[in-house]
Protein backbone atom coordinates (compact mmCIF):
# COMPACT_ATOMS: atom_id res chain seq x y z
CA UNK A 1 0.00 0.00 0.00
CA UNK A 2 1.54 3.31 -1.02
CA UNK A 3 0.02 6.76 0.82
CA UNK A 4 1.73 9.78 0.22
CA UNK A 5 1.93 12.10 3.54
CA UNK A 6 2.25 15.78 3.83
CA UNK A 7 4.78 17.17 6.18
CA UNK A 8 4.38 16.78 10.03
CA UNK A 9 2.23 13.90 9.48
CA UNK A 10 3.87 11.29 12.37
CA UNK A 11 2.12 7.65 12.43
CA UNK A 12 0.67 6.59 15.84
CA UNK A 13 2.42 2.94 17.22
CA UNK A 14 1.96 1.70 20.33
CA UNK A 15 5.31 2.11 22.32
CA UNK A 16 6.93 3.68 25.04
CA UNK A 17 8.79 7.07 24.83
CA UNK A 18 11.57 7.31 22.23
CA UNK A 19 13.56 10.46 21.42
CA UNK A 20 11.74 12.86 18.41
CA UNK A 21 14.14 15.03 15.73
CA UNK A 22 17.30 13.29 14.41
CA UNK A 23 20.41 13.10 16.06
CA UNK A 24 23.98 12.99 16.26
CA UNK A 25 25.33 9.93 16.98
CA UNK A 26 26.73 10.21 20.44
CA UNK A 27 28.68 6.87 21.50
CA UNK A 28 28.80 7.93 24.97
CA UNK A 29 25.26 8.77 25.43
CA UNK A 30 21.82 7.00 26.04
CA UNK A 31 18.31 8.17 24.98
CA UNK A 32 16.37 9.64 27.46
CA UNK A 33 14.25 6.99 27.19
CA UNK A 34 16.64 4.65 28.77
CA UNK A 35 18.17 7.28 31.13
CA UNK A 36 15.08 7.19 32.39
CA UNK A 37 14.34 4.01 32.72
CA UNK A 38 17.58 3.05 33.82
CA UNK A 39 17.60 5.90 36.63
CA UNK A 40 15.34 2.91 39.31
CA UNK A 41 16.16 2.93 42.78
CA UNK A 42 15.27 1.12 46.14
CA UNK A 43 12.25 1.81 47.20
CA UNK A 44 9.11 0.50 49.83
CA UNK A 45 7.55 -2.23 48.76
CA UNK A 46 4.50 -2.25 46.27
CA UNK A 47 1.28 -4.75 46.65
CA UNK A 48 -1.22 -5.55 44.58
CA UNK A 49 -3.48 -3.37 46.49
CA UNK A 50 -1.36 -0.36 46.18
CA UNK A 51 -2.82 3.32 45.07
CA UNK A 52 -0.94 4.32 41.57
CA UNK A 53 -1.12 8.20 40.42
CA UNK A 54 -2.28 8.50 36.88
CA UNK A 55 -1.68 11.67 34.95
CA UNK A 56 -5.17 11.41 32.93
CA UNK A 57 -5.40 14.59 30.57
CA UNK A 58 -2.50 16.82 32.52
CA UNK A 59 -4.46 15.64 35.21
CA UNK A 60 -3.62 13.79 38.32
CA UNK A 61 -5.74 10.89 39.76
CA UNK A 62 -5.49 8.37 41.97
CA UNK A 63 -6.47 4.83 40.98
CA UNK A 64 -5.87 1.28 42.32
CA UNK A 65 -2.83 -0.21 40.58
CA UNK A 66 -5.01 -3.40 39.20
CA UNK A 67 -7.92 -0.97 37.79
CA UNK A 68 -5.28 0.76 36.35
CA UNK A 69 -3.60 -2.52 34.25
CA UNK A 70 -7.33 -3.01 33.10
CA UNK A 71 -7.03 0.27 31.53
CA UNK A 72 -4.21 -0.45 30.16
CA UNK A 73 -4.76 -3.45 28.93
CA UNK A 74 -8.48 -2.17 27.49
CA UNK A 75 -6.12 0.52 25.50
CA UNK A 76 -3.21 -1.41 24.51
CA UNK A 77 -3.90 -4.84 23.07
CA UNK A 78 -6.99 -6.00 21.08
CA UNK A 79 -9.83 -7.73 23.16
CA UNK A 80 -10.10 -10.46 20.36
CA UNK A 81 -6.73 -12.14 20.87
CA UNK A 82 -5.65 -15.23 22.77
CA UNK A 83 -6.65 -14.40 26.35
CA UNK A 84 -2.93 -16.14 27.28
CA UNK A 85 -1.80 -13.26 25.03
CA UNK A 86 -4.06 -10.88 26.89
CA UNK A 87 -2.53 -11.88 30.59
CA UNK A 88 0.91 -11.71 28.74
CA UNK A 89 0.30 -8.00 28.32
CA UNK A 90 -1.47 -7.34 31.44
CA UNK A 91 1.72 -8.71 33.57
CA UNK A 92 4.27 -6.67 30.99
CA UNK A 93 1.97 -3.65 31.81
CA UNK A 94 1.46 -4.39 35.78
CA UNK A 95 5.71 -4.63 35.48
CA UNK A 96 5.88 -1.39 33.69
CA UNK A 97 4.18 0.39 36.03
CA UNK A 98 5.62 -1.03 39.31
CA UNK A 99 8.95 -0.14 37.49
CA UNK A 100 7.95 3.22 37.07
CA UNK A 101 6.38 3.58 40.49
CA UNK A 102 9.91 2.17 41.91
CA UNK A 103 12.09 4.44 39.93
CA UNK A 104 10.68 7.77 41.49
CA UNK A 105 8.44 10.65 38.75
CA UNK A 106 9.83 12.14 35.82
CA UNK A 107 9.89 15.82 35.17
CA UNK A 108 7.77 15.10 32.13
CA UNK A 109 4.83 14.74 35.06
CA UNK A 110 6.18 15.19 38.60
CA UNK A 111 2.67 14.93 40.15
CA UNK A 112 2.17 11.63 38.73
CA UNK A 113 3.89 7.99 38.91
CA UNK A 114 2.71 7.32 35.30
CA UNK A 115 0.67 9.39 32.55
CA UNK A 116 -1.68 7.90 30.09
CA UNK A 117 0.33 9.00 26.86
CA UNK A 118 1.61 5.98 24.90
CA UNK A 119 4.80 8.23 24.18
CA UNK A 120 5.99 8.23 27.38
CA UNK A 121 4.30 5.66 29.53
CA UNK A 122 1.48 3.06 28.57
CA UNK A 123 -1.87 3.65 26.70
CA UNK A 124 -4.87 4.16 29.54
CA UNK A 125 -8.69 3.94 28.93
CA UNK A 126 -10.95 3.52 31.77
CA UNK A 127 -12.40 -0.16 30.66
CA UNK A 128 -16.19 0.57 30.43
CA UNK A 129 -15.45 3.96 28.39
CA UNK A 130 -12.96 1.63 26.13
CA UNK A 131 -15.61 -1.07 25.63
CA UNK A 132 -18.17 1.47 24.48
CA UNK A 133 -16.66 1.27 21.23
CA UNK A 134 -17.08 -2.78 20.95
CA UNK A 135 -20.70 -2.08 20.64
CA UNK A 136 -22.11 -6.06 20.37
CA UNK A 137 -19.41 -7.72 21.68
CA UNK A 138 -19.09 -5.19 24.97
CA UNK A 139 -19.45 -7.49 27.26
CA UNK A 140 -17.79 -10.73 26.23
CA UNK A 141 -14.78 -8.65 26.10
CA UNK A 142 -14.64 -6.72 29.24
CA UNK A 143 -15.32 -10.53 30.46
CA UNK A 144 -11.76 -11.48 28.66
CA UNK A 145 -9.98 -8.48 30.32
CA UNK A 146 -10.71 -8.40 33.36
CA UNK A 147 -10.55 -12.46 33.98
CA UNK A 148 -6.65 -12.40 32.26
CA UNK A 149 -6.27 -9.05 34.59
CA UNK A 150 -7.74 -11.30 37.56
CA UNK A 151 -6.22 -14.30 36.88
CA UNK A 152 -2.32 -12.57 36.82
CA UNK A 153 -3.53 -9.46 39.93
CA UNK A 154 -0.08 -9.00 41.34
CA UNK A 155 2.31 -11.13 38.86
CA UNK A 156 5.86 -9.30 37.54
CA UNK A 157 8.69 -10.08 35.53
CA UNK A 158 11.39 -9.83 37.22
CA UNK A 159 14.92 -10.01 36.53
CA UNK A 160 17.62 -11.01 39.74
CA UNK A 161 14.13 -10.40 41.72
CA UNK A 162 13.91 -7.10 40.36
CA UNK A 163 10.59 -5.94 38.07
CA UNK A 164 12.19 -5.27 34.52
CA UNK A 165 11.57 -2.39 31.73
CA UNK A 166 8.70 -4.54 30.61
CA UNK A 167 8.58 -2.58 26.58
CA UNK A 168 6.66 -4.00 23.92
CA UNK A 169 5.14 -3.34 20.68
CA UNK A 170 2.71 -4.35 18.33
CA UNK A 171 4.52 -6.35 16.13
CA UNK A 172 8.20 -7.33 15.32
CA UNK A 173 9.95 -9.04 12.10
CA UNK A 174 11.00 -12.76 12.63
CA UNK A 175 13.22 -11.57 15.32
CA UNK A 176 12.42 -8.83 17.41
CA UNK A 177 15.04 -6.08 18.32
CA UNK A 178 17.80 -6.02 21.33
CA UNK A 179 17.47 -2.95 23.31
CA UNK A 180 20.82 -2.38 22.65
CA UNK A 181 20.79 -2.01 19.13
CA UNK A 182 17.92 0.49 19.61
CA UNK A 183 18.46 2.23 22.25
CA UNK A 184 22.22 1.83 22.79
CA UNK A 185 22.08 0.03 25.91
CA UNK A 186 22.96 -3.90 26.69
CA UNK A 187 20.17 -5.06 29.27
CA UNK A 188 20.52 -8.55 29.42
CA UNK A 189 16.71 -9.54 29.05
CA UNK A 190 16.21 -7.47 26.49
CA UNK A 191 17.97 -9.07 23.28
CA UNK A 192 16.79 -10.42 19.84
CA UNK A 193 14.83 -13.53 19.85
CA UNK A 194 12.83 -15.38 17.23
CA UNK A 195 9.14 -13.62 17.02
CA UNK A 196 6.63 -15.38 14.54
CA UNK A 197 2.68 -14.16 13.85
CA UNK A 198 4.14 -10.59 13.45
CA UNK A 199 2.78 -10.37 9.49
CA UNK A 200 -0.90 -11.06 10.85
CA UNK A 201 -0.58 -7.33 11.84
CA UNK A 202 -2.55 -4.86 9.14
CA UNK A 203 0.73 -2.45 9.18
CA UNK A 204 3.09 -5.41 9.19
CA UNK A 205 4.35 -4.26 5.72
CA UNK A 206 4.00 -0.69 4.70
CA UNK A 207 4.87 1.61 2.23
CA UNK A 208 5.48 5.75 2.66
CA UNK A 209 6.16 7.96 -0.16
CA UNK A 210 7.24 11.64 0.73
CA UNK A 211 8.12 13.87 -2.42
CA UNK A 212 11.48 15.31 -2.54
CA UNK A 213 10.69 18.68 -1.19
CA UNK A 214 8.78 17.14 1.75
CA UNK A 215 11.24 15.06 2.39
CA UNK A 216 14.16 18.03 2.24
CA UNK A 217 12.16 19.91 4.44
CA UNK A 218 11.74 17.46 7.06
CA UNK A 219 15.77 17.01 7.27
CA UNK A 220 16.56 20.20 6.63
CA UNK A 221 14.24 21.38 10.06
CA UNK A 222 15.80 18.35 12.35
CA UNK A 223 19.27 18.95 10.75
CA UNK A 224 20.41 21.68 8.75
CA UNK A 225 23.60 20.37 7.68
CA UNK A 226 22.86 17.04 6.30
CA UNK A 227 23.54 17.87 2.23
CA UNK A 228 19.99 16.55 0.27
CA UNK A 229 21.10 18.42 -2.96
CA UNK A 230 21.38 15.88 -5.73
CA UNK A 231 19.00 13.03 -6.52
CA UNK A 232 17.31 11.28 -3.74
CA UNK A 233 19.20 8.21 -4.62
CA UNK A 234 22.28 9.79 -3.24
CA UNK A 235 20.90 10.33 -0.04
CA UNK A 236 21.34 7.00 1.81
CA UNK A 237 24.82 5.47 2.33
CA UNK A 238 26.83 3.24 4.23
CA UNK A 239 23.26 1.90 6.49
CA UNK A 240 24.08 -0.74 9.47
CA UNK A 241 21.76 -3.37 10.29
CA UNK A 242 20.66 -5.32 13.58
CA UNK A 243 21.23 -8.98 13.50
CA UNK A 244 16.82 -8.29 13.36
CA UNK A 245 16.79 -6.26 10.64
CA UNK A 246 16.70 -2.76 12.30
CA UNK A 247 18.96 0.32 11.01
CA UNK A 248 21.09 0.87 13.47
CA UNK A 249 23.04 4.22 11.97
CA UNK A 250 22.75 5.17 8.29
CA UNK A 251 24.49 8.18 6.62
CA UNK A 252 21.64 10.73 5.63
CA UNK A 253 23.48 13.11 3.46
CA UNK A 254 26.78 12.38 4.62
CA UNK A 255 25.55 12.88 8.42
CA UNK A 256 25.36 9.89 10.37
CA UNK A 257 21.92 9.43 11.80
CA UNK A 258 20.64 6.09 14.07
CA UNK A 259 17.72 4.46 12.66
CA UNK A 260 15.73 5.00 15.77
CA UNK A 261 15.31 8.66 15.59
CA UNK A 262 14.83 8.46 11.57
CA UNK A 263 11.66 6.50 12.14
CA UNK A 264 10.50 8.63 14.62
CA UNK A 265 11.34 12.10 12.53
CA UNK A 266 9.62 10.35 9.43
CA UNK A 267 6.79 8.58 11.39
CA UNK A 268 7.64 5.15 10.09
CA UNK A 269 6.68 1.96 11.48
CA UNK A 270 9.90 0.69 11.97
CA UNK A 271 13.69 0.57 11.59
CA UNK A 272 13.61 -2.03 9.65
CA UNK A 273 12.87 -0.34 6.35
CA UNK A 274 14.17 -0.37 2.91
CA UNK A 275 14.52 2.73 0.62
CA UNK A 276 13.47 3.28 -2.89
CA UNK A 277 13.87 6.16 -5.02
CA UNK A 278 12.42 8.15 -8.11
CA UNK A 279 13.31 11.61 -9.55
CA UNK A 280 11.08 13.43 -7.04
CA UNK A 281 10.37 10.95 -4.89
CA UNK A 282 11.81 8.89 -1.79
CA UNK A 283 9.72 6.00 -0.42
CA UNK A 284 10.02 3.67 2.55
CA UNK A 285 8.91 0.16 2.74
CA UNK A 286 9.12 -1.15 6.12
CA UNK A 287 8.55 -4.20 8.26
CA UNK A 288 7.46 -4.57 11.65
CA UNK A 289 5.16 -2.04 13.71
CA UNK A 290 6.51 -0.60 16.72
CA UNK A 291 10.21 -0.81 18.25
CA UNK A 292 10.37 -3.98 17.84
CA UNK A 293 12.19 -4.46 21.79
CA UNK A 294 10.50 -7.11 24.48
CA UNK A 295 7.36 -8.38 23.83
CA UNK A 296 5.60 -8.69 20.19
CA UNK A 297 1.48 -8.62 20.84
CA UNK A 298 1.09 -10.31 17.47
CA UNK A 299 4.21 -12.71 18.76
CA UNK A 300 2.34 -13.59 21.73
CA UNK A 301 -0.80 -14.32 19.81
CA UNK A 302 0.85 -16.64 17.45
CA UNK A 303 2.57 -18.77 20.37
CA UNK A 304 -1.05 -18.30 22.26
CA UNK A 305 -2.90 -19.53 19.55
CA UNK A 306 -0.08 -22.60 19.31
CA UNK A 307 -1.06 -23.18 22.91
CA UNK A 308 1.68 -21.64 25.46
CA UNK A 309 0.77 -19.63 28.15
CA UNK A 310 1.02 -16.53 29.41
CA UNK A 311 4.18 -17.20 32.14
CA UNK A 312 6.27 -18.74 28.50
CA UNK A 313 5.24 -15.86 26.20
CA UNK A 314 6.80 -13.80 28.71
CA UNK A 315 9.71 -15.72 29.61
CA UNK A 316 10.41 -16.44 26.05
CA UNK A 317 10.50 -12.10 24.90
CA UNK A 318 12.41 -11.06 28.33
CA UNK A 319 15.27 -13.68 28.31
CA UNK A 320 16.63 -15.23 31.51
CA UNK A 321 13.62 -13.57 33.63
CA UNK A 322 10.87 -15.41 36.12
CA UNK A 323 7.24 -14.36 37.04
CA UNK A 324 7.06 -13.69 40.59
CA UNK A 325 3.97 -12.21 42.72
CA UNK A 326 4.76 -8.45 44.29
CA UNK A 327 5.28 -9.83 47.45
CA UNK A 328 7.98 -12.27 46.71
CA UNK A 329 10.02 -9.23 45.37
CA UNK A 330 9.04 -7.27 48.85
CA UNK A 331 10.95 -9.83 51.00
Amino acid sequence: MRKIISLGIVLTIFIYLLPVGIQYINDNSKSSFMQDMLSVHASAEIKDDEMITVSVDGKAEQISLEDYITGVVAAEISPDFPVEAIKAQAVAARTYAVYKMRAGRSDTHPDADVCDDFHHCAAYTPLTEKAASWGDNSENYQNTILQAVNDTKGLIVTYENQPIIAVFSAASGDMTESAKDVWGSDIPYLVSVESKGGDACSKYKETITFTADEFRNIIQKAIPSADLTGKPETWFTNSERSSAGGIKTVKLGSVQVTGTDLRETLGLNSTNFTVSTSEDSISFHTIGYGHGVGLSQYGAKYLAEQGQTYDQILTHYYTGTQIKSLDEISE
